[in-house]
């Protein structure tokens, strides 16, 4: 029932409602599947057969998506964060200024003048 490019609609997990292809033989009630959904082995019993099309085992996923009928999606590329060059100086972040702590003056002591003796 499941041979080597039968075309199913997942029915249960977080691919269900996609299309796949059968890509390898079931063994022990799973079979290795590809298409819309992620190249993974799947239970047999979460697949809905709908037809057959000409894929050879172990197809790459551009086959795959071709023999479908549906286009290849290309996956997203990050691009790296500009890192600063070498050469550049580094500023390093200004402090914030703390305010001055006021001081008490003190009195100025003063000794009084001494007398100086009469001659």
């Amino acid at each position: 029932m499941f041979n080597v490019g039968t075309v199913c609609v997942k029915i249960a997990g977080r691919d269900a409602g996609k299309q796949c292809v059968v890509i390898e033989e079931p063994k022990d009630g799973f079979a290795m599947i590809e298409g819309e959904t992620r190249r993974r082995k799947c239970n047999v019993r979460h697949l809905d057969p709908l037809r057959e099309v000409k894929v050879k085992a172990g197809a790459s996923h551009a086959e795959v998506m071709k023999a479908l009928g549906l286009e290849e999606k290309m996956p997203k590329t990050r691009k790296p964060a500009a890192k600063p060059s070498s050469h550049a100086k580094r500023v390093k972040p200004a402090k914030p200024v703390k305010a001055a702590k006021k001081v008490k003056a003190e009195p100025v002591k003063t000794e009084p003048a001494k007398a100086e003796p009469a001659e």
